[in-house]
């Protein structure tokens, strides 16, 4: 079971204008001080929905008034949580800031747990069964949790805001192919297609000076191999380096990978309705997703109503790091929350809540 987890987690890269209002109620939990600058609102109540035979939990996130508008929250790749944590690897609660932010506005959220992760666990994935896991699977769940908050807010799955982070962004766009959303929340998303980001790590990385020139090479005869097998037939091809492998080129996970690099982010953006209220979001500390990386996505997208926060002190995850240089011991340190990020979410918010 392990070594599905980590197998799940291996495609690694590297995470609203509603009308009308609705009352809520049920049995809330205390919130936790993440010690960020932005502050806990609301109360969380714990809800479960079922999607392609797995039941996945998740954290309903209420404002303490009348609630103006509702959000999904999806997090980024691997075995995430639903506050967008890896624990003990990365530990970030980027989602569960965004729902505090969202419910200072009024704005109700859903963040949950994806396979593999917190209380939803590998459900139908458990590798008795077989069952192989997309990119596709991933969006069919997504949907499902839009449509048990639309449930319980009251708002249509058409009428709501959809935030992802990270590969939760590219998430998000395949939601709104689907006619889910009426709003997006692109933090630090997946900007180009997957495959294309994992052969600039790759690529970086066989040129880094940090591996044995043996293993430079065979990395650089495999990724150019390793990307045309993947979308030509949705395989990888035998003997491929170790070094692939962890950065998902296994059976594992050949299926997400192929189905996620179909899907071209800036041109998932420019089918988006004029006037759509977008907030898009880079940093110039983000050592997974370059404000440059970013920038064909942010042009797609200059006919809706866009918010582009560019930062200069977050790291991926929005946390501040200040003049900190930007590294991985950050990853397993809960930082306080960007407070650039703060500005931006807090502002967007309030013009949808």
């Amino acid at each position: 079971m392990r070594s599905l987890r980590r197998a799940i987690g291996a495609a690694a890269v590297p995470l609203l204008v509603v009308a009308g209002g609705a009352a809520f109620t049920g049995t809330a939990s205390a919130l936790p001080d993440t010690g960020s600058v932005i502050a806990p609102a609301g109360s969380d109540t714990e809800v479960a929905f079922d999607s392609s035979g797995t039941t996945f939990h998740g954290s309903l996130r209420t404002p303490d008034g009348d609630i103006k508008g509702a959000a999904l929250l999806l997090p980024g790749s691997g075995v995430t949580d639903r506050n967008g944590n890896q624990a003990p690897l990365m530990v970030a609660d980027t989602l569960l800031r965004v729902s505090d932010s969202l419910a200072a506005h009024g704005i109700a959220s859903l963040r949950f747990d994806k396979i593999g992760a917190g209380a939803t666990g590998l459900g139908s994935y458990a590798p008795e069964t077989g069952k192989v896991y997309g990119f596709t699977d991933q969006v069919d769940h997504a949907q499902a949790a839009a449509e048990l908050l639309s449930e319980r807010t009251g708002f249509t799955t058409d009428d709501i805001l959809v935030l992802g982070h990270s590969e939760g962004g590219l998430t998000a766009l395949a939601l709104a192919q689907r006619g889910v959303g009426d709003g997006y929340g692109l933090l630090a998303p997946l900007s180009m297609r997957y495959l294309d980001l994992l052969r600039g790590q790759l690529e970086s990385l066989a040129n880094s000076g940090q591996l044995p020139e043996s293993d430079a090479d065979a990395l650089r005869t495999d990724i150019p191999r390793a990307i045309e097998s993947l979308r030509t037939t949705g395989t990888v091809p035998e003997g491929l380096s170790p070094i692939m492998a962890q950065f998902g080129f296994n059976d594992f996970t050949a299926t997400f990978l192929a189905e996620a690099d179909a899907l071209d982010p800036p041109e998932l953006a420019a089918s988006l309705p004029d006037g759509t209220p977008v907030l898009l979001t880079c940093s110039d500390k983000d050592l997974n997703i370059s404000c440059d990386q970013i920038e064909p996505l942010r042009v797609s997208l200059e006919h809706t109503d866009l918010q582009f926060g560019h930062f200069t002190t977050a790291n991926h995850t929005l946390e501040e790091l200040g003049p900190l240089p930007a590294g991985g011991a950050d990853g397993p340190v809960l930082l306080p929350a960007s407070t650039e990020f703060a500005t931006a979410i807090n502002g967007w918010a309030a013009q949808r809540g």
